[in-house]
């Protein structure tokens, strides 16, 4: 005989025929709420099915329009809105008082937004502005705020137009996330938004300097994989955001720019998907708070096809004891796989201190990101080793 098995409840319930989820489960003594009478608008009596989805109905179109407000994945279900004709086991999602204040979309003040899904493929970024706590204290309250909103408003604009979204401000942080939505791509768009996020610095680095007599840099960090994404938060903060170790690790290649000398680094799993678009210089293999074993970091230092970013690649004096970053000036512009320059560029590159020329072993990333004929280095600032 068919069986509907129910759990945390651990409760199996015979199937004769086609008989209604809500019905049955109610029947057998189960407490299972149903705010809205049943009426598929409520979603208290909503449930997740772990095997047999064969074995039910398909969606009403009462149920259909509850699940894409919500966000509802397949195994999701409505009790009240779903029979049953065979086995199936299932997984009451609603289980108390507070439950159901939660999960029901009756009256004001409820959760509306996604549930809870699993997105098999987001990129995360993390970027940071270096130094602001120092910055921060010798400014007056408005003149902080307003270089942050300034910062990212730009900022915004930039991942909103590559398809992403902005998830969350902590601080002078930003956390921003990349196909959770199934947009295609994910991985290119936030390099991409990273990049352009670095331009933003080095055009707010100028207006910090002129205004405040402060400089003005970022950190990111992006990383690629799965997450979790729903609503979060008490009912009167909840917002939609993501979870998961994709974004710890993002959040951790952000910080490890202080150790590396970059102002940029992805993870392998980012490389590999933009590898035909993005430019790369050094890798780094890193051992990551939280982390089990190394991580492979790559550092994006420009753009092989697409739009103009400018970037920023450190470079060390021959014999010297100290690195520049030289910011390349004007944006640089897309570079085609066969104008790519590698090996020692000493007699292509500019001057250093002292007219040494700058020739070491980060010259042939500063290479990747010039042309033949592009060779315009403008600001050169001293930093120590």
């Amino acid at each position: 005989m068919s069986e509907m098995f129910v759990s945390p409840d651990e409760v199996a319930i015979p199937v004769v025929g086609k008989v209604n989820l809500l019905e049955a489960m109610i029947n057998a003594g189960l407490d299972v709420a149903h705010l809205c009478g049943a009426r598929a608008r409520c979603s208290t009596c909503r449930v997740r099915v772990v095997e047999g989805p064969e074995a039910l109905t398909e969606r009403t179109d009462e149920e259909a329009e509850m699940a894409t407000r919500l966000s509802f994945p397949d195994e999701v279900r409505l009790a009240c809105q779903t029979e049953v004709n065979g086995s199936v086991r299932l997984w009451r999602l609603v289980l108390d008082k507070l439950d159901a204040e939660m999960a029901s979309q009756l009256g004001e003040g409820h959760y509306r937004g996604s549930v809870g899904r699993e997105v098999e493929e987001a990129a995360v970024m993390f970027t940071d502005v270096v130094g602001f706590t120092t910055m921060s204290e010798s400014l007056p309250p408005y003149d902080v705020v307003h270089i942050l909103n300034r910062f990212f408003s730009r900022v915004g604009t930039a991942i909103e137009s590559r398809g992403g979204r902005v998830d969350n401000y902590m601080g002078d942080g930003l956390l921003a996330v990349f196909g959770v939505d199934n947009e295609t791509d994910s991985a290119l768009a936030a390099v991409r938004a990273g990049l352009e996020a670095l331009e933003v610095a080095a055009d707010m680095d100028n207006y910090v300097v002129r205004i405040y007599g402060h400089a003005f840099r970022v950190r990111v960090g992006i990383s690629l994989g799965e997450v979790i994404f729903g609503m979060m938060g008490g009912e009167s903060s909840a917002r939609e955001t993501v979870i998961g170790d994709v974004v710890n690790t993002a959040s951790r290649l952000e910080s490890a720019n202080k150790t590396t000398g970059t102002t940029i680094l992805v993870t392998d799993a980012v490389r590999d998907k933009t590898i035909a678009d993005i430019a790369y210089g050094r890798r780094f293999d890193l051992e990551l708070p939280g982390k089990d074993g190394q991580v492979v970091a790559h550092e994006p230092v420009g753009l092989i096809n697409g739009s103009e970013v400018g970037v920023e690649v450190p470079v060390v004096h021959r014999g010297g004891s100290h690195c520049e970053l030289l910011r390349i000036q004007p944006r640089i512009q897309p570079i085609a796989p066969d104008q790519l320059l590698v090996g020692s560029l000493v007699h292509d590159l500019p001057l250093g201190k002292h007219n040494q020329p700058i020739g070491c072993d980060h010259t042939s990333v500063a290479g990747r990101v010039q042309r033949r004929s592009e060779r315009r280095f403008v600001e050169q600032t001293s930093l120590p080793c």
